[in-house]
């Protein structure tokens, strides 16, 4: 299917040549004598909640992400039309088949969970679509269906093998009761009880300090560590009361950003994932990409990262390759394929030091596959 899809483009990219680079539905022009419906026209479709009050701003980042690598890139062989959605699965499932039937070979989106549920509910895909997230639904997905996204569960699976390597074998997990944090800890003691030997515990968040003053004797001990399923602020919390000489650990989103000096300070020695378009400026892939003449916050910045990973990838799937045979060195971190349908980003070991966020090395890697 792959094959065919990429001579397929091919034949098309010699007959009609290089297309606008990117263009948006209302842009195509309109064929005379033909009644109101779509206009036929192949293209790559970019499917996004720029319609959604919740979204609108992250689907605009992740926009100017995906047109800055577009116009960076090599001219493709269909342009690129983009189709805005609210956030409901319905108007995006609607929108999707839109734009199949609008002549789109190729979708890029959506961009929310339950819209790539919607998406992935269904039993066949007729095109290739990579998607900007993941499903909720653990069922089986269609061919076609390609995840990538910035999924902080993912991250909870990679720092507990990074956790590993302390030889360690006692995990204190300290999350509240969020639905993320939640996703982050099942994810976290799944991959660190894989290990033989390996046991865990939960401790609730609490900001009560006379509760906190548990954790002292609850993580002291050469055999424990600490994973942090927690935001920035909940962790300058908690990191008063660890024992200072236990290893911890937390994902990317304790890092917010290198210019909170103050505020990494507390968090010091705290081990996590995150990627090099924060944390490596001098990253090749990082100094390609312009940055934003207005900072961004952290959040925003690393949807930009995907926009641009996103359309790098898509261009990988474009090519005379299968899935599999797919690996770059992203601006969102290490890319590559885990069958059936996922595409792993590998980010980049830091630590928190005197309030700088500083990059380890690790004796071994993080990049076996994800089991989702």
């Amino acid at each position: 299917m792959a094959r065919c899809f990429s001579i397929f483009l091919a034949l098309f990219l010699a007959i009609y040549g290089n297309q606008a680079v990117f263009a948006t539905e209302q842009e195509e022009p309109p064929l005379s004598g033909i009644a109101a419906g779509p206009v036929i026209v192949s293209h790559i479709a970019l499917i996004l909640p720029l319609e959604s009050p919740a979204f609108a701003e992250a689907a605009n980042v992740v926009k100017a992400g995906f047109e800055v690598a577009a116009q960076r890139g090599q001219a493709l062989p269909v342009s690129i039309r983009l189709y805005p959605t609210n956030d409901e699965p319905l108007d995006i499932l609607m929108n999707y088949h839109h734009a199949i039937a609008s002549g789109a070979v190729f979708v890029v989106g959506p961009l929310t969970r339950d819209g790539v549920s919607a998406i992935a509910s269904s039993e066949k895909l007729a095109i290739p679509t990579l998607t900007l997230n993941t499903a909720d639904s653990n069922t089986p997905l269609p061919r076609n269906l390609y995840l990538f996204g910035l999924q902080t569960d993912t991250e909870a699976n990679q720092i507990a093998q990074l956790a590993a390597q302390q030889g360690r074998n006692h995990a204190v997990v300290i999350g509240d009761d969020s639905a993320l944090s939640r996703r982050l800890q099942n994810a976290f003691i799944q991959r660190w009880q894989d290990e033989s030997g390996h046991t865990a515990q939960l401790y609730r968040y609490t900001d009560n300090s006379v509760l906190l003053q548990q954790l002292r004797d609850l993580t002291v001990g050469a055999e424990r560590l600490v994973f942090l399923a927690l935001d920035a602020a909940k962790s300058r919390i908690v990191r008063p009361y660890l024992d200072l000489e236990t290893p911890v650990y937390a994902t990317s989103q304790i890092f917010t950003g290198s210019g909170n000096f103050l505020l990494n300070n507390d968090l010091e020695g705290i081990r996590f994932l995150d990627m090099p378009w924060l944390l490596q400026p001098d990253h090749p892939a990082v100094m390609a990409y312009r940055h934003a003449n207005s900072p961004r916050s952290t959040e925003m910045e690393r949807l930009y990262a995907l926009g641009i990973d996103a359309f790098r990838l898509m261009t990988n799937l474009l090519q005379w390759q299968s899935a599999d045979q797919i690996a770059f060195d992203g601006v969102t971190g290490n890319i590559r394929f885990s069958p059936p349908n996922l595409f792993v980003r590998e980010p980049v070991p830091a630590q928190f030091t005197q309030g700088k966020a500083q990059l380890i090395t690790t004796p071994g890697n993080i990049s076996e596959d994800e089991r989702q």
